[in-house]
């Protein structure tokens, strides 16, 4: 049938987004059809022996059809060496929400080849000075769709979501100290966790959505404790003349890695989640801190500095091939995407905090925010 202007628009919008969802995942090497392509195939996606000549082994296609503010994507995934559909899906959504249409066509096209949730809806919540005070912003995994998320006044720092996506905890200095609070983004409102006397910071979610690991200082030394849903205080995890801080959870809950200066320089150190079992994972480096343990469970992404400032490392939690992400400048806060193929990160290369986004080896480093300032990212679970 015909199709209208605006009809076309959203089409080539929505494959866009596609194209770029796919590329980003690392799992595919996408293509569109050129001329010669189309020299060979047509548009036909059902043309499988034009498709195989080109090297093609998926077809992904669909049509677009708008009824009033109603969007409809009619999708459909076609195996060249087999010959055969393996996936068709209609999709409907409003005018304003065609990005999320299109994230979620992604989703879906990674999980039917991969047997793997995407990332593509998942979200990066950070910290921006951008309306003239710290608050905590939310937008989608490729920058598209900023939000500010608190209008406290203040300074609120260190964002981590819950892992089931709907809550957001942070440090804020509304009320003077710097207390632990949580932010219910379906219902808009937020409550205080832990206003003990000094620094409640540096929270961390168990992957389980139970408990939560952050730095008290209650008793004049920063140490890390460990809290149940409500804020109370289950277990003190730490407990030495050293600081200990920036706790993350391994992926199974059952250890946490953390920075320590107990030997001097601040170095990462991993223990169980009762406090017991500490072993030491990095040696020889300068100071250490912000890890964040990979959702695959194998590295361990920190910040090191460096000659230059601070740069982005990884290393293996067996405390093997140590690997250097970025150079230059300041570059921090590294988080985790919920695959582990991803990470995100704030850098000042620009001359002002910007977030990035980076592959696992450090390839395709790129800003998805901008106008400064803009840093301690954190990335959303699926």
């Amino acid at each position: 049938k015909g199709f209208s202007a605006d009809e076309k628009s959203w089409s080539f919008q929505i494959s866009q987004i596609v194209r770029a969802d796919l590329d980003f995942s690392l799992l595919f090497y996408v293509t569109e059809i050129d001329s010669f392509a189309r020299s060979v195939v047509g548009a036909d996606p059902l043309n499988f022996d034009g498709w195989f000549k080109l090297g093609v082994q998926m077809v992904l296609s669909g049509e677009v059809e708008q009824k009033g503010e109603e969007i409809r994507a009619d999708v459909s995934l076609y195996d060249v060496v087999k010959s055969k559909k393996i996936y068709s899906e209609s999709y409907k959504t409003s005018s304003d929400n065609v990005r999320g249409l299109a994230h979620t066509i992604s989703d879906d096209v990674v999980f039917k080849l991969t047997g793997d949730k995407g990332i593509f809806n998942t979200r990066i919540a950070f910290v921006s000075s951008r309306t003239g005070n710290k608050e905590i912003h939310i937008c989608d995994y490729d920058g598209f769709n900023v939000k500010k998320v608190t209008a406290d006044k203040s300074i609120d720092l260190s964002p981590r979501w819950s892992p089931d996506g709907k809550k957001i905890i942070y440090t804020s200095y509304k009320k003077g100290n710097p207390d632990l609070w949580i932010r219910d983004l379906q219902t808009g409102t937020d409550q205080v966790l832990s206003a003990q006397a000094g620094l409640n910071s540096a929270a961390s979610w168990s992957p389980d959505g139970k408990y939560i690991s952050l730095v008290l200082s209650k008793g004049g030394n920063p140490d890390i404790y460990l809290l149940d849903q409500a804020g109370k205080i289950i277990r003190r995890l730490t407990n030495s003349s050293a600081i200990a801080s920036s706790p993350s959870f391994s992926p199974n809950g059952k250890e946490i890695v953390y920075t320590s200066d107990k030997t001097g320089l601040p170095q990462l150190y991993v223990m169980d989640n009762q406090g017991s079992n500490v072993r030491r994972l990095t040696y020889d480096l300068d100071y250490c801190d912000s890890p964040a343990w990979s959702p695959k469970g194998d590295k361990v992404a920190f910040v090191v500095r460096t000659s230059s400032g601070f740069d982005i490392y990884t290393i293996e939690v067996t405390g093997q091939n140590l690997r250097r992400l970025t150079y230059g400048s300041n570059n921090e806060n590294p988080s985790w995407s919920a695959d582990g193929y991803h990470l995100v990160f704030s850098s000042d290369r620009t001359g002002k905090h910007e977030v990035y986004t980076m592959d696992w080896d450090g390839q395709n480093q790129k800003a998805i925010t901008s106008g400064g300032e803009n840093y301690n990212p954190s990335w959303s679970g699926r």
